[in-house]
């Protein structure tokens, strides 16, 4: 029976690391403010814990090739804005829209390791356009996250009038989830070969047993 204990241990271990293993951004910065005061959606992002933010020179880094879910969480403009990653998009048209307590999904999105500047953008009809890195593109930070910190849940703001007195980059806020790495189909097949040879060896060894009996 211990061989069979053995065995299951092993299959465990070769699955984890595909099955279990945490995708991540990293969120890099130089120096965040506080949401200001006048951002339409301040008490919402207090209740999240995100009291500062970052946007030039900011970057998201992801661990490994990963999937990505946004949600719509609010907006506040006179102009028409949009959120683009990858295949997932949607533009926003009224003057005011809170969803924090209903989020509107977005899409997916699957990207490559490495830097999103680029790949998650806002535009604007009458705004100023901008990425990760720009002015315009703000990351939503807790009180105690620091530079180089790895999350799976990230905030973004877009501000599509950077040289207004509304600086505050609630003119369209999304929230992004890392999804969990899923197995791929090879480890799948290694993992039922390897359960299909655990029953296996048990009938051999329930057989065997009642054969010892029986004598």
């Amino acid at each position: 029976m211990k061989t069979v204990y053995k065995l299951l241990a092993g299959l465990s271990a070769l699955a984890a690391p595909a099955a279990l293993q945490a995708q991540t951004v990293q969120v890099n910065y130089v120096a965040p403010i506080p949401v200001p005061g006048n951002n339409n959606f301040i008490t919402e992002l207090s209740g999240l814990g995100l009291t500062q933010y970052t946007t030039m020179g900011a970057s998201l880094l992801l661990s490994s090739d990963a999937t990505i879910y946004f949600e719509f969480l609010g907006s506040e403009s006179g102009f028409s804005d949009t959120f683009t990653a990858g295949s997932a998009t949607l533009t926003e048209t009224s003057g005011f829209e809170n969803h924090f307590a209903a989020p509107i999904p977005i899409g997916f999105a699957s990207f490559l390791a490495g830097s999103l500047t680029g790949l998650l953008n806002f535009t604007s009809v009458g705004g100023t356009s901008a990425t990760v890195g720009q002015d315009g593109f703000g990351i939503f930070l807790g009180p105690n996250q620091t530079s180089g910190q790895n999350v799976s849940v990230f905030y973004l703001g877009f501000d599509d009038q950077v040289t207004n007195v509304d600086d505050n980059h609630d003119d369209f806020i999304v929230r992004a989830t890392v999804l969990p790495a899923v197995p791929e189909p090879a480890t799948w097949a290694m993992m039922l070969i390897g359960f299909a040879g655990v029953g296996y060896s048990m009938r051999r060894r329930r057989r065997a047993d009642w054969i010892r009996q029986a004598a």
